[in-house]
């Protein structure tokens, strides 16, 4: 399971993580957008969640529009 790092403060659900708390039990509906907005991100050495593909600036340049 993929584990972040907590960039900023978060409720959720019932619990509550502070900025550099490393958690595995965010709501996968809700790790995009709070990965897109800055809030937290994905542990080095952490497996990817299946569902989302993580790309670096660098990838994403060289991909190019259409490069699929």
């Amino acid at each position: 399971m993929a584990r972040y790092r907590v960039l900023q403060g978060i409720d959720y659900g019932d619990k509550r993580a502070e900025a550099g708390d490393v958690v595995d039990d965010i709501p996968q509906r809700s790790i995009k957008w709070l990965v897109d907005q800055g809030i937290i991100e994905q542990e080095s050495g952490s497996a990817p969640s299946k569902k989302i593909k993580q790309v670096t600036l660098e990838e994403a340049n060289a991909e190019g529009p259409g490069d699929e």
